[in-house]
């Protein structure tokens, strides 16, 4: 069967475990029912591993296990974008995740939104969950925005997941996704990997280099 004229688009939610990701993800999916996305999650995919997968008994396979897991995640992403479906995908991008990102999805469009939350906030919301190593979201930190190019920020410190899907959602009805696509998609940005990090502040557009358009931030 052959892939349509139109790819689909890829909106990515990064940020660290328990920032959010998944309830903005859901919550996006009914504020904007009509950009029919497809919502793929870290967590289906972690749930698929049987017990002790990442125990020490296979430490020397660990490497191998996070580039496969990722690798997969990209893939159905991949195939999802091929025959034409928008998709959001909530992920950890470590710097690692992010090339391996760009690797499998050279082509389709990416749209990268910042995911943030207050260290305070995601520990109070680790000790809720149960189902999260205590310090799992500290240790994320300084790795998962490190490697990535926003356009598009959310903090979820303050906010709910639903104020902030419409938000988003409006952003993506009036700018990126009423872009008429063609072929597989516009190339990815060439800076959607960098080192660095952009700290949020109060809603306010930022300049984009070399470019007229704007990126916003929402906190």
């Amino acid at each position: 069967m052959s892939a349509p004229q139109a790819a689909g688009r890829v909106v990515v939610l990064n940020g660290t475990s328990s920032a959010g990701k998944t309830a903005l993800a859901v919550a996006l999916q009914r504020a904007a029912p009509e950009l029919q996305l497809v919502h793929v999650q870290l967590d289906a995919f972690r749930a698929m591993e049987p017990p002790g997968y990442w125990s020490s008994d296979y430490v020397e396979q660990g490497a191998l296990r996070v580039e496969a897991l990722c690798r997969a995640i990209n893939s159905a992403v991949a195939q999802f974008a091929r025959f034409g479906q928008n998709v959001i995908l909530d992920h950890v991008l470590t710097p690692t995740a992010c090339r391996f990102l760009v690797e499998d999805l050279t082509g389709y469009e990416l749209l990268l939104v910042k995911v943030e939350c207050s260290l305070e906030q995601l520990t109070l919301r680790e000790s809720q969950r149960g189902d999260r190593t205590p310090g799992l979201a500290k240790s994320q930190l300084e790795s998962v925005h490190a490697a990535c190019s926003y356009d598009f920020e959310v903090n979820t410190t303050l906010n709910s997941p639903v104020e902030l899907a419409h938000t988003l959602a409006a952003w993506l009805r009036t700018g990126p996704l009423q872009r008429p696509s063609t072929g597989c998609g516009r190339p990815m940005r060439p800076d959607l990997c960098r080192r660095g990090r952009r700290n949020c502040g109060e809603l306010r557009p930022i300049a984009v280099r070399q470019s007229s358009a704007a990126r916003w931030v929402v906190v």
